[in-house]
């Protein structure tokens, strides 16, 4: 027996209840659900299988959900159905339930990810493709804002140069709130088809401009998010890679603003205003950096 799943941008999934219990089957596909034509090859689907393998190597099975079969000619894989009690992390940032402990976990785990991985050239060799961080990231995020704002196309441009000549290590490739599965300290983490050799500055941007982004748009608790930016960032330095520079804020700044008016934004800037507050953050970031750890400060401020 099976239903479908409340489907994602760029694939359909599936709960099955076989044989073998109960289960969570992926699909991915060629154009995602977007208003814009954003195409992308389904086969990162086994891309997205290989590596919740290695990262239930590097991090341990409990890190991330198994991996139970996979089916390359329909792009297809099945993986582990996880306890309920994990839900996104993105809702409960929303719903103002910001548990730091939770924020440890997400930058530790992303630290230990970079630091374990970094230098394995058989990794290295395997998540070697770029196509997807192309297709998925750079062409719809960083070439379209600057395509939309010529007046940022250079600095952009300087960020994707330099992210392509600083790969280092396994990059997840969508390390965001909606992707990381909480609860308190317990952290399980999915979606990883844009994996790649990189770096790790993506990931951990990636994470961040989300949070800051939240924090800009929230309510009810702008500094409680605040301070789980720093709690993430302070999490990751020490056991990640020492990245936490102006280029990891100028790689920040890309996608909050490519999560502003780039082709797939956020959609809970529901307001001019909002919007206007977050693309002054993204450009303040992008061509103003200063250490990655002054970001959440400044996310505050841009709220005005």
């Amino acid at each position: 027996m099976s239903h479908q799943l409340a489907a994602g941008v760029s694939g359909e999934v599936r709960f099955e209840d076989g044989p073998d219990g109960p289960i969570v089957v992926k699909h991915a596909l060629a154009k995602l659900k977007v208003a814009a034509d954003w195409f992308a090859s389904p086969e990162r689907n086994a891309v997205e299988a290989a590596c919740l393998r290695t990262l239930a190597d590097v991090l341990g099975q409990d890190s991330v959900p198994r991996v139970l079969w996979e089916n390359r000619e329909v792009h297809t894989f099945a993986m582990e159905r996880l306890p309920t009690r994990l839900v996104p992390w993105k809702g409960r940032l929303l719903a103002c339930d910001v548990d730091l402990s939770t924020a440890h976990r997400v930058g530790q785990l992303l630290g230990q990810m970079h630091a374990r991985t970094a230098g394995r050239t058989e990794l290295a060799h395997q998540f070697d493709e770029l196509t997807y961080l192309f297709d998925l990231r750079v062409h719809p995020y960083h070439h379209r804002v600057a395509e939309r704002h010529p007046q940022l196309a250079d600095a952009i441009g300087g960020v994707i140069e330099r992210m392509l000549a600083s790969r280092q290590c396994l990059v997840h490739g969508d390390y965001s709130p909606k992707n990381l599965m909480t609860d308190g300290p317990d952290v399980v983490v999915l979606d990883c088809e844009v994996a790649h050799w990189g770096d790790p500055r993506f990931d951990v941007a990636f994470c961040l401009s989300h949070l800051l982004l939240k924090t800009v748009h929230s309510k009810g608790c702008p500094e409680q998010l605040a301070e789980a930016a720093r709690v993430y960032l302070n999490a990751y330095a020490d056991t990640g890679l020492p990245i936490l520079d102006e280029e990891l804020t100028r790689a920040t700044g890309c996608l909050v603003l490519a999560r502003v008016v780039g082709d797939s934004p956020v959609e809970y800037l529901t307001t001019p205003e909002l919007k206007a507050a977050a693309f002054a953050l993204g450009e303040r970031l992008l061509l103003e950096p200063s250490s990655a750890l002054e970001c959440p400060r400044r996310a505050l401020e841009a709220r005005g």
